[in-house]
């Protein structure tokens, strides 16, 4: 690629045409993101990885961040005029990409890789990233003048300040960048791309499930509950992954977007769900199985006995809110094998004169229908049965 970009620039043509055509053959702005893409995308936005610096032209990993919501949280840098938009956790794209506005600024060409990005904002976005305590180059089979020289700078200046990897699926001795790295045999890892992220973030739910279990002891402790068995129900946090974990979360908490990152305030509210299930399953004799779209079924053996979404009003969302919220979500989830038919609810605003609006004005709350089924959800509020367990067996019967 770089031999024909200077072969057009040689001729005074620019390498344009060679970017026009990449840009006409390859859905660079519409890429669609891999798992690896969504598994970065939610590291990112959990703190797990500081920066992410690409090579790549598409927008594969600027679409995971948007798929998930996370924007809020990753810096998008697509080139020099974009670092004013730089957070405390970013994404970087070292040789610009589909969204720069003059195809003469990818960077392609072979000096354009081996010296003119020196003095420039590519050396010090490298520089900045690589002086991190660890650093993974992932996906990078040939040399990279820019980030090489950057890392044995950083190494040269200060002697064992970070750790350095490299993930590739091939054999290290075929690796021309390993090479160039100088890495030890332990330094690098035989995997792929996807593979390694997913083992990455496994790392993060392991930690974040841990975390859930210890906010879930103090929550007993503190506020006198039973102390119930949320093993299994930590296990399948663990089996979703990352991505459904932060799903999960965000269908739990009423989130607007479609991943919550996880925070001491929402890890109690979840806490405090897992606890209710517990109870729940304990009280009717049945198996808690939970899913990433906030249903959790109730089964004894292989029958499943009951299906309800489970939601936390934070304790500032009215009941009449979360009604209306759970209503909509209802209506989502008519197609499921098995929709749910009520909803547990913690940390709902008291409003004990509240009065659920019919969603039929004729035919009230009790309407059926041969093919969606039933219109409206049985409500229960967690404050209540743990107020009253007999009404647990209303909730699994």
């Amino acid at each position: 690629m770089s031999v024909l970009a200077d072969t057009l620039v040689a001729k005074g043509v620019g390498q344009a045409p060679l970017v026009e055509q990449l840009s006409r053959n390859y859905s660079f702005k519409a890429a669609t993101p891999n798992e690896g893409h969504h598994l970065a995308a939610a590291l990112l936005a959990e703190g797990a990885i500081a920066s992410v610096v690409t090579l790549n032209f598409d927008l594969a990993l600027t679409n995971a961040i948007g798929s998930l919501g996370v924007g809020d949280a990753v810096g998008i840098v697509d080139g020099p005029g974009d670092l004013k938009d730089q957070k405390v956790i970013n994404l970087y794209y070292l040789h610009r990409n589909a969204n720069a506005a003059d195809p003469e600024t990818w960077i392609l060409r072979t000096e354009a890789l081996k010296t003119e990005w020196k003095g420039s904002w590519e050396g010090i976005v490298a520089a900045k990233v690589l002086a991190t305590p660890v650093v993974v180059f992932a996906g990078l089979g040939s040399p990279a003048d820019v980030l090489i020289e950057s890392i044995q700078l950083i190494q040269k200046a200060i002697p064992n300040a970070n750790k350095v990897f490299q993930v590739d699926p091939s054999d290290q001795d075929k690796s021309e960048f390993s090479k160039a790295l100088a890495l030890n045999a332990d330094a690098f890892i035989k995997a792929k791309w996807g593979d390694f992220m997913a083992a990455l973030a496994q790392r993060v739910v392991v930690e974040h499930t841990t975390q859930l279990k210890t906010a879930a002891d103090a929550l007993v402790k503190r506020d006198a509950l039973a102390a119930e068995d949320i093993t299994g129900l930590l296990r399948r946090l663990e089996e979703i992954g990352l991505v459904q974990l932060g799903g999960l979360r965000a269908s739990w908490l009423l989130h607007n977007k479609p991943y919550y990152r996880d925070d001491a305030v929402g890890r109690e509210l979840i806490a405090d769900l897992l606890l209710a299930a517990g109870m729940l399953a304990r009280i009717t004799g049945s198996t808690p199985v939970l899913y990433a779209d906030g249903i959790v079924e109730f089964r004894r053996g292989d029958r499943t006995v009951a299906s309800h979404l489970f939601v936390s009003g934070r304790g500032s969302r009215s009941r009449i809110a979360i009604e209306s919220e759970l209503s909509a979500r209802h209506r989502r989830l008519r197609g499921r094998p098995t929709p749910p038919s009520g909803a547990v609810v913690a940390g709902a605003r008291n409003n004990v004169n509240a009065v659920t609006t019919p969603v039929d004005v004729i035919l009230g709350n009790d309407s059926d229908s041969i093919v969606t089924g039933q219109s409206t959800l049985q409500i229960f509020h967690v404050e209540s049965l743990r107020g009253d367990p007999n009404q647990c067996l209303q909730v699994a019967p």
